[in-house]
């Protein structure tokens, strides 16, 4: 068994993340087929993925709502919330309610912006010692890799069987069960202070600290350059399975799962890989691990192509585990919530805008083109971290609540900066309490 399942902590933080994304992942997919079977339209499919993304903008907001009330009764809160929002849909009977299908993603998108956030700051709270750090973050994404790669499964195949409405049902469980474990959950915190400053200059602290923070910057830019040259990947794949391997398009639905496989074996490596590495070092070995699956696509074999997938599904993840530690260790909890949001939208907007570059580039040119330009990408992103300084992920015993709320977590090599004066704040959540025990 995994040494963090032994805290009961840990445990009930990971079955609540864990059914919570199952819930979301399950639930999206199932929107989709349901607008494209009461509509036969496959914009009607794809503009329930923009009512879910388009609230994401407003992740910021969410991470200060994260930092300003205790973390364990929001999720709790926003868990059951979206249990109630669910429930609308068993009324759609047909096109006439459509509507309903477009607000319940909408409202999704709202809830995960403030549960993303939520969840990682809730980990930075349950999380005492930083050598665990790389371990936690290693594992949590391990179980959102699993999870997401269960998930679409699940709400395609109960769909098919029973419906949009037993999908909505057993979706209301699911929260439901997320919600208790969240619940149950025995972690000290106490209600944060306001810092009675502009609400604009709450909202950005978290961008702030990544911009003060010297070995945590170079890690968000040489991890949002790999996942934007990895958003190419998708309208290239449509173009290699017809000019490289002479495959129908459906072939797509096989590579795209191999791809997810490998994103859990790098979510495990990743782990694995973090203690010994420091997140420097494992976020450039992702990106070239990336580059290396990247190269062999060029090769017109299904086998060879598949093995590319799996090595390039990996590279992403173990990358984002470094990031994600480096965030957990650098950052004091009262402004994790913050930071989290920060990385999230930093990593996932010029990604979105990315899909359509790939999209222009794979119709301008050969796609065996695009495929260089992104192996030659995330090599230079990897080459971007040499020299930089690296976070220092271990635990002191001299710590002190002084230095939490100075957001100068020991063993780290820079703090942060003197006009993010929020980290002077009273801190939300005791620094040195009894256990307590995220996610990108």
């Amino acid at each position: 068994m995994h040494p963090l399942l032994a805290r009961p902590e840990f445990r009930l933080y990971i079955a609540g993340q864990t059914l919570s994304v199952l819930g979301d992942s399950a639930l999206f997919i199932a929107l989709g087929i349901w607008a494209k079977v009461l509509t036969g339209s496959s914009s009607a499919a794809g503009l329930v993925m923009f009512c879910y993304a388009v609230p994401m903008l407003l992740l910021p907001l969410g991470g200060l709502v994260a930092d300003r009330v205790r973390r364990r009764p929001l999720l709790v809160t926003v868990n059951l919330a979206l249990a109630v929002a669910v429930s609308p849909l068993l009324l759609v009977d047909g096109r006439g309610r459509l509507w309903i299908v477009y607000g319940t993603a909408v409202l999704y998108g709202l809830a995960g912006a403030v549960l993303t956030p939520a969840q990682s700051a809730m980990l930075r709270t349950i999380l005492t010692e930083r050598q665990d750090f790389g371990a936690a973050v290693g594992f949590t994404q391990t179980m959102r890799a699993g999870t997401t790669l269960v998930a679409p499964l699940v709400g395609s195949g109960l769909y098919g069987w029973l419906g949009g409405r037993a999908v909505a049902l057993v979706d209301i469980g699911i929260l439901l069960a997320a919600a208790l474990a969240f619940l149950a959950l025995r972690v000290p915190e106490t209600r944060p202070e306001p810092s009675g400053r502009h609400w604009r200059t709450e909202v950005l602290a978290g961008f702030q600290h990544l911009r003060g923070t010297a070995s945590l910057l170079p890690l968000l830019i040489a991890t949002t350059a790999t996942a934007t040259v990895l958003s190419f990947l998708q309208p290239v794949l449509f173009s290699l399975i017809q000019h490289g391997l002479n495959r129908s398009p459906q072939f797509l639905g096989v590579l795209e799962t191999v791809e997810a496989v490998g994103a859990l074996g790098g979510s495990v490596l990743g782990g694995i890989l973090i203690g010994r590495l420091g997140p420097r070092k494992t976020v450039m070995l992702g990106a070239a691990t990336f580059a290396v699956g990247a190269l062999l696509l060029l090769v017109p074999s299904v086998w060879v192509v598949s093995a590319g997938l799996l090595i390039a599904g990996a590279g992403m993840p173990a990358g984002v585990v470094g990031l994600a530690t480096a965030a957990q260790s650098l950052t004091p909890p009262q402004l994790m919530g913050r930071t989290q949001a920060a990385v999230n939208l930093s990593l996932t907007a010029p990604q979105a805008v990315a899909i359509g570059v790939g999209a222009g580039l794979v119709a301008a040119l050969d796609f065996r083109t695009v495929l260089v330009a992104m192996v030659v990408g995330a090599l230079l992103s990897g080459l971007y971290l040499l020299g930089k300084p690296d976070a220092v992920i271990e635990d002191d015993a001299d710590d002190s609540d002084e230095e939490e709320s100075a957001g100068q977590p020991a063993g780290e090599l820079t703090p942060a900066p003197a006009e993010d004066a929020e980290d002077a704040e009273p801190t939300a959540v005791p620094a040195e309490s009894a256990p307590r025990l995220q996610s990108t």
